[in-house]
């Protein structure tokens, strides 16, 4: 262990690979804003699937440059402004979604992306908002724009942004259907939703029925995409919408046979498929049915939606209406442990990177099981996913 330094403590990749390329790194002093921006020091931050594709340089939308600092998002407080901004002020919380550099106790922002956090929500509970609450709000919501009552069918159900769409679901009376692995039944019913498993036979089966019972699913989310783009599509209501969100199954499917990530056919596979959804969503014909949803691009477009739909999570969170589950919040020395299990597949929900807590130090929040509990929060885990 270095010794600790009074500068910035941050991740870093040199390399794209597996976990261990992962690197902690002192700089010497915090960055200083320039006009417009605002410095942060960041209280939390992203640990999600997305950051492991990053890790691998495989993430499909986005153009990687080493070396870089990890983290999809950051929840902070302003420490210092720069000149011309006159919206914040130091002591403010804010949230972002940038991509990569999250993983850092300090960071530079533009003033003008910023999202304003409530003061009283724990930086720890309010980080899934950004990207996955924030993914499945976006989709089910602004894509979909599905209305209570809809029936909706989520695919990688308890997966983080799965369980945000479920989370949703119920808060806001749509009825949901979840695709998960068999073992994780009780956690999918738990969210107030039916349950499908995907591995036990005639999966494909029940989903028909289910589809036919409720004359179509007016609404279906799918962050799995295991299977055939045609199925999915055929179990759709007249006026249904499919949002596709992501690529997990293949990541799955190279565990289950022992790889770290998927092989070389399997990622033209699911290239090609990503391709395709993007084509069909462009076409006049079938762009009402089918859309890919990229959150970085719909923010380019829509801002306004960006800021109002997080404001409108965090209220959400505030009113105990959603409830985010965290499994486990790592600190900056954790990481390398943290990006092994979410790729091992036993992440239930979401792990949270916590800033605030100095490394080495065995506090932090008392809501969720830090890393060194991880023994007993695994037991319980597993012992919930039974049932």
């Amino acid at each position: 262990m270095r010794a600790r330094g009074t500068g910035v403590r941050r991740l870093e990749l040199r390399a794209f690979g597996a976990p261990e390329v992962i690197r902690l790194v002192d700089d010497e002093a915090p960055p200083e804003p320039g006009p417009g921006e605002v410095r942060v020091r960041v209280e939390a931050s992203s640990l999600a699937f997305t950051d492991t594709l990053i890790r691998r340089n495989l993430y499909p939308v986005l153009k990687l440059r080493l070396p870089l600092t990890p983290g999809y998002d950051f929840i902070g407080r302003i420490d210092s402004v720069g000149p011309g901004v006159a919206r914040w002020r130091v002591g403010d919380r804010v949230a972002d979604l940038i991509q990569t550099g999250g993983n850092t106790t300090h960071l530079v922002r533009p003033a003008a992306t910023l999202v304003a956090v409530p003061q009283r929500l724990d930086a720890t509970r309010a980080e899934p908002l950004v990207l996955s609450y924030l993914t499945a709000h976006q989709a089910l919501f602004r894509e979909a724009e599905a209305k209570r009552g809809d029936q909706v069918l989520v695919y990688g159900a308890t997966g983080a942004v799965g369980m945000a769409a479920l989370d949703l679901c119920r808060a806001f009376g749509l009825p949901a259907v979840g695709v998960a692995s068999a073992r994780r039944e009780r956690i999918v019913n738990g969210l107030g939703a039916a349950f499908v498993a995907y591995d036990e036979p005639d999966s494909a089966g029940k989903l028909d029925r289910l589809a036919r019972e409720r004359k179509g699913f007016r609404v279906i989310i799918d962050a799995a995409r295991g299977e055939a783009l045609s199925s999915v599509t055929s179990r759709l209501a007249p006026d249904g919408r499919l949002v596709v969100l992501g690529f997990s199954a293949p990541f799955r499917d190279a565990r289950r046979n022992g790889r770290q990530q998927p092989g070389l056919m399997a990622r033209l596979g699911f290239a090609f498929d990503f391709l395709r959804i993007k084509w069909l969503a462009s076409r006049p014909g079938t762009s009402r049915r089918i859309s890919f949803y990229d959150i970085v691009q719909r923010r380019v477009r829509r801002p306004d939606d960006f800021r109002d739909d997080l404001t409108t999570l965090f209220g959400l969170l505030e009113d105990g209406r959603i409830s985010p589950r965290v499994q486990t919040v790592f600190r900056l020395d954790e990481a390398v442990e943290a990006h092994r299990l979410i790729e091992s597949g036993r992440v239930v929900g979401r792990l949270v990177l916590d800033l605030a807590s100095p490394i080495g130090d065995g506090g932090g929040g008392v809501a969720y099981p830090r890393a060194e509990s991880r023994k007993t929060a695994a037991t319980a885990l597993r012992d919930a996913v039974r049932g």
